[in-house]
C-alpha cells in the first residue's frame, strides 16, 4: 500500500509515560523520518480546542505545544486502569465518530487470548493445557496429573501475580512472588494448596496452565520474547527475538522476576548446533500465524505484538502470552539496538498505511 507522508501520529499516552524514554525515541525517529508524530493524554484529546491540541513533541526541543489533530493514533497507554477509564472510553468513541484509526486498542487478556486461539486450528497446538474458569475439583486434578500448574490473572503483566503449585512427593508447594522476591508455602495436601493459591490471588479472575518442562540455559529455564509489527493487510514481520533466561528462583523468566535478557541466536546455537536456523525459522512463522489469528479474532487494526514461547524439552513451541502493548526490555540488549530502531520504524510505517486507507476509503465513499 502507498504510505501517505502527510499523515499526523498521535501517541496515546497516560500520565505515567508521556514522556518516557520509548515514547521520546519514538517521537526522535518519526522526525528524523520527515513525519509529524507528538504524545497526547486522553484529557488533552478528547476536548481539542479549534481542530487542534496540545501534545508532547519535537521543536527545536521536547515540549508541550498545539499540535494538529492526528490522522492515526497509536494506543500506548500503559495501565489497564487508564484504559478502562471513563475519559480514555470517550477519546476512543470520539475516534471512532470522527473516522481517526487507531491501533492496539487495548491490553488483550489471558482468558480471550486463550479462547481466540484455542478455536484456531492453526494456533490450538501452540498453547498449554489452559483452564479459563477456576474450578477447585479440577485444579486438584490438574495438580495430581501434570505435577507443576501456573495460575494467573487474567488482567496481569509482568509477571505480576502468579503462582505456581507443585507436588513434591508427598507434600505440594506453592510459590508466590512478592515483589522481586519469592515466597515458598508448603503442604501436606494438593486441596490446602490450591486454597491457598486462591486466596493470594483476592479474588481476581485467573487461568491454570500446566507447566510446560522449558529448554534450560546455563541450567536455568528459558524462553523467548518475539516482537513482531505489522507491514500491511495481512503482513507480518518478526523484528527481534530475544531469549529471557529466568532467575534462580524466579517463578517466571520475565525481567522483573529476576531473569535476564540473552541473544536468541546464541542460545538456540547452544541448544541446536547447526540446525538452530531452522528452529528459529519455526519460532518466527508460529508467531506470524498467532498475530494473524488475533488480527482476525481480537482487533482488526493490531499494530504490534510481543509474543512469549518457549521451546519444550520435547523440542515443540509453545506460546505462553500475547500482549497488545508490548514491553521493550529486549531492545536493551546491546544486540538488539538495532532492532530497537527497527521497530519504532515500523510503528511509524504501520501508522502511515493505517492512516492513508482510511483515507483513501473516505474518498471512496
Amino acid at each position: 500500500m502507498k504510505r501517505d507522508a502527510a499523515c499526523v501520529i498521535g501517541v496515546l499516552v497516560g500520565d505515567q509515560n508521556e514522556r518516557s524514554p520509548y515514547v521520546r525515541a519514538l517521537l526522535r525517529t518519526a522526525q528524523e523520518r520527515g513525519v509529524v508524530a507528538y504524545s497526547v493524554t486522553s484529557q488533552a484529546l478528547r476536548n481539542p480546542d479549534n481542530d487542534a491540541v496540545v501534545g508532547y513533541g519535537l521543536s527545536t526541543n521536547f515540549g508541550y505545544r498545539m499540535q494538529p489533530l492526528p490522522t492515526v493514533v497509536y494506543n500506548r497507554i500503559p495501565t489497564r486502569r487508564e484504559e478502562v477509564s471513563p475519559v480514555t472510553g470517550a477519546v476512543k468513541q470520539r475516534l471512532r465518530d470522527q473516522g481517526i484509526p487507531y491501533f492496539n486498542e487495548r491490553f488483550f487478556n489471558k482468558r480471550e487470548v486463550d479462547r481466540a486461539l484455542r478455536d484456531e486450528r492453526a494456533t490450538r497446538a501452540l498453547l498449554p493445557m489452559t483452564m479459563t474458569e477456576w474450578n477447585q475439583q479440577k485444579v486438584e486434578q490438574w495438580l495430581e496429573e501434570y505435577g507443576s500448574l501456573f495460575v494467573k490473572p487474567i488482567a496481569g503483566s509482568l509477571g505480576e501475580g502468579i503462582c505456581r503449585a507443585s507436588r513434591e512427593g508427598a507434600r505440594y508447594r506453592l510459590d508466590t512472588r512478592q515483589g522481586h522476591d519469592v515466597r515458598s508455602y508448603f503442604y501436606t495436601r494438593a486441596r490446602d494448596c490450591v486454597v491457598a493459591c486462591k486466596s493470594h490471588l483476592g479474588g481476581a479472575q485467573c487461568i491454570v496452565q500446566e507447566e510446560i518442562p522449558l529448554a534450560s540455559h546455563e541450567g536455568r529455564k528459558t524462553d523467548f520474547r518475539v516482537h513482531v509489527h505489522r507491514t500491511g493487510y495481512d503482513d507480518w514481520e518478526v523484528v527481534a527475538i530475544g531469549a529471557k533466561v529466568g532467575g534462580r528462583d524466579g517463578i517466571t523468566t520475565h525481567v522483573h522476576s529476576g531473569g535476564r535478557v540473552e541473544e536468541a541466536r546464541l542460545v538456540l546455537a547452544n541448544w541446536y548446533g547447526r540446525t538452530a536456523p531452522s528452529m528459529r525459522d519455526e519460532l518466527e512463522a508460529a508467531a506470524v500465524t498467532i498475530c494473524r489469528a488475533l488480527t482476525r479474532r481480537l482487533d482488526e487494526n493490531l499494530g504490534e505484538l510481543g509474543l512469549d514461547m518457549g521451546i519444550s524439552t520435547e523440542g515443540s513451541l509453545v506460546l505462553f502470552e500475547a500482549n497488545a502493548k508490548p514491553g521493550r526490555a529486549i531492545f536493551a540488549h546491546q544486540t538488539l539496538r538495532r532492532a530497537g530502531l527497527l521497530s519504532r520504524l515500523r510503528v511509524i510505517e504501520y501508522a502511515q498505511i493505517l492512516a492513508n486507507h482510511h483515507s483513501m476509503a473516505g474518498a471512496a465513499r
